[in-house]
């Protein structure tokens, strides 16, 4: 991963610091993905579908840290993960200027700004290393995120119909976002 520095602050009462997440990190990470999958709709995939053991996500976390091209934060909130952000995209190119943010906080940490802090970092870190666009896929119903990512410059560039199917068998709408740097 490029390098990024830690960033200490203090926000109601709580000591957060954001990251770069290790493999020591591992085991806390799947607990918490784990949890924010049954938390929200809005993620990829439905809860039963992260099957990540320890070995895989140890070798997941070493190759973030190893490759200068992708980055992977975490947000801990008096010690504890509460969110992950990651940048990753494509080496082609016609593409390598361009990454791929992906974001998730667990929902007792919403609305005290921590997912905006988390961005903030990621984009400061796609400009410090050289990227001219960041990109993300949105459910349409996904108010606060899409509330958060227009906060922070993105712009919808189109609509996917119907591209994901829930449990119960309904589907969803995703926009295409973009931040332009």
């Amino acid at each position: 991963m490029g390098s990024f520095e830690e960033i200490k602050y203090m926000c109601k009462d709580k000591n957060i610091v954001i990251r770069s997440a290790g493999v020591d990190d591992a085991e806390e990470l799947i607990e918490l993905i784990r949890k924010i999958d049954n938390e929200t709709t809005f993620l990829l995939r439905e809860p039963d579908e992260f099957t990540m053991t320890l070995e895989k996500e140890r070798e997941f976390l070493e190759d973030k840290l190893s490759n200068d091209r992708e980055l992977f934060i975490i947000a801990e909130v008096d010690g504890k993960i509460a969110g992950t952000c990651g940048l990753h995209g494509s080496s082609r190119k016609r593409l390598i200027h361009s990454r791929i943010l992906g974001i998730a906080l667990a929902k007792e940490f919403w609305g005290i700004g921590i997912g905006t802090r988390l961005m903030k970092a990621a984009i400061n870190w796609t400009k410090d290393n050289g990227f001219l666009r960041i990109t993300l896929e949105v459910d349409t119903k996904n108010y606060r995120g899409i509330s958060l990512y227009t906060k922070m410059g993105f712009e919808v560039e189109g609509t996917f119909i119907k591209d994901k199917k829930l449990a119960d068998g309904t589907f969803t709408n995703s926009y295409a976002m973009a931040l332009l740097l």
